[in-house]
């Protein structure tokens, strides 16, 4: 599980234009081949002598070039210049690797790291220089980047890197037998280039959120996500990383409120700290971020109401606040959400009314609701989520008739409003039952009936006399429809019971006759 082997590594004069042909790091200056050459004979044309002509014209294609000997010299210096490490960089970027990886010969096999990078290393000069090449990137965990070994410890050393700008270690800590810290140095951190960490699918790794965290000012994309072990509070100073677009700290152990500085990350596009312990109320001033396009603190243990602010998100497309302890307040004005497409908030106690300013959000796609207490009646107003995909109502306290418009919603393939007290006949006509079939659910409401007998299985009795009338179910759960069918069932049944003896009398004539 070390680093892979890599049998096809990058010559190192692939960037020299003095070299007329590539020279590997394997080959010695003084065997150095044209590419048509032999490893072992050389060409007829290498071993013919050349003629000396002060004044010779070269016409084109004719050989220019500086004997082979002078011009590997100057390419093996330019190289040397251009690509050689710094040496103290190096030894940190080997001592990451002794910590990550079991192969323990890569100080002798790739003494110039960035000289012949292998997959997940990536190598720059500073800007405006030539020389000496620096660590941008690191990557480990998923092929083609490094593996880790079964015993690999986080090594913090690599935030030291002084030019490293992408750092990723993914599913690399995972052994419940060794159990490793996220800890990061204390110092040469707020001069860090770091602009993209991601620490992600690592359920060995433990600790508290780093505090020092808060100090890489330069980070654009912060990921700390599914490592079951990192617990602690979110820092206050998040608010520090000013340059924060991406922001996700979901499936962890984090506690404690969520920071009300958090709402200074202007530029923050998306918050995903979901499947926390978070508790607390929603920070009042989250609506400050105006280019926040994805919010997602479901599953947390937030209490409180909505804050109004929440309209002014203009931006946001997905709002998940699913699997909290949320109640009682919604803001009354919603027409700000003009863009949201995504609102789940299943299983919060918010037992209040359903608000119909819901209907107002016309991009809506997907709105889950359930278990979350809502009393009254659906709102006609959701008759117009003409891009409606997805409507969950379950297991609520909702009451009265199913709105008509809701069977005007072409684009909806999920339906579920089980489990509430609606009443009254269904609105919804064959084509429409037909279309969503499974996905229709409207079991347990007991005053529901359909007006005719339908054989789509949700939930639902018929209506007495199959023509809706006052909407009660039929006792014995049978339609005049379904009588009639067993009707003529009796019938026929009648007539092939006659059909018997009449052919017995119909071949005694014909015997007869005989």
């Amino acid at each position: 599980r070390g680093f892979p082997r890599r049998p096809e590594r990058k010559p190192f004069f692939a960037r020299c234009s003095l070299c007329p042909w590539p020279v590997t790091s394997r080959q010695s200056p003084h065997r150095a081949l044209a590419p048509s050459a032999s490893p072992t004979r050389p060409s007829p044309a290498a071993l013919k002598p050349r003629k000396n002509h002060t004044h010779q014209t070269h016409s084109p294609g004719t050989d220019t070039t500086m004997p082979a000997s002078i011009a590997v010299f100057l390419c093996l210096l330019s190289v040397a210049n251009a690509a050689a490490m710094d040496p103290a960089e190096r030894e940190t970027l080997f001592l990451v690797m002794d910590a990550v990886s079991s192969d323990r010969d890569w100080r002798s096999e790739s003494p110039d790291p960035c000289g012949a990078p292998w997959p997940g290393l990536e190598c720059k000069p500073a800007p405006g220089t030539a020389a000496p090449l620096h660590v941008t990137r690191l990557d480990f965990g998923v092929e083609p980047n490094p593996s880790c070994k079964d015993a690999a410890t986080f090594p913090p050393q690599v935030l030291t890197l002084p030019r490293l700008q992408s750092l990723f270690f993914v599913d690399c800590f995972n052994n419940p037998a060794a159990v490793t810290a996220l800890v990061l140095p204390s110092a040469n951190l707020s001069s860090s280039t770091l602009q993209q960490l991601s620490i992600r699918a690592n359920p060995s790794l433990s600790g508290v959120m780093p505090p020092q965290l808060v100090r890489l000012r330069s980070l654009q994309v912060l990921t700390i996500s599914q490592n079951g072990l990192v617990r602690g509070e979110i820092p206050q100073g998040i608010g520090e990383l000013k340059s924060l677009v991406h922001l996700d700290l979901s499936y962890n152990s984090l506690s404690g409120p969520v920071p009300s500085r958090i709402s200074e990350l202007k530029g923050l596009v998306g918050l995903d700290l979901s499947y926390n312990a978070l508790s607390g109320p929603i920070p009042s001033r989250i609506g400050d971020l105006n280019q926040l396009q994805k919010l997602d603190l479901s599953s947390n243990n937030l209490t409180g109401g909505i804050p109004d602010t929440v309209a002014n998100l203009t931006s946001l497309t997905f709002l998940a606040l699913s699997n909290n302890g949320l109640n009682g307040h919604f803001p009354p004005d919603l027409s700000g959400l003009r863009n949201l497409q995504y609102l789940i908030m299943d299983n919060n106690p918010m037992d209040v009314p359903l608000p119909s300013e819901l209907g107002s959000l016309a991009r809506l796609q997907e709105l889950r609701l359930a278990g979350s207490g809502y009393s009254g009646p659906i709102p006609a107003a959701f008759g117009q989520l003409a891009s409606l995909t997805t409507l969950s109502l379950e297991d609520n306290n909702l009451t009265g008739e199913i709105p008509a418009g809701l069977s005007r919603l072409h684009r909806i393939y999920h339906l579920n409003l089980s489990n509430n007290g609606l009443g009254g006949a269904v609105p919804f006509d064959g084509a429409f039952l037909r279309r969503l079939g499974r996905n229709l659910d409207l079991s347990g409401n007991s005053g529901l009936c359909l007006d005719v007998v339908r054989d789509v299985g949700v939930g639902v009795g018929a209506c007495h006399g199959g023509g809706g009338g006052d909407g009660s179910l039929a006792r014995d759960s049978v339609s005049s429809a379904a009588r009639g069918v067993m009707a003529r069932g009796s019938t026929d049944s009648f007539r092939f019971r006659l059909l018997g003896p009449v052919c017995v009398v119909v071949i005694c004539i014909f015997l007869s006759s005989e």
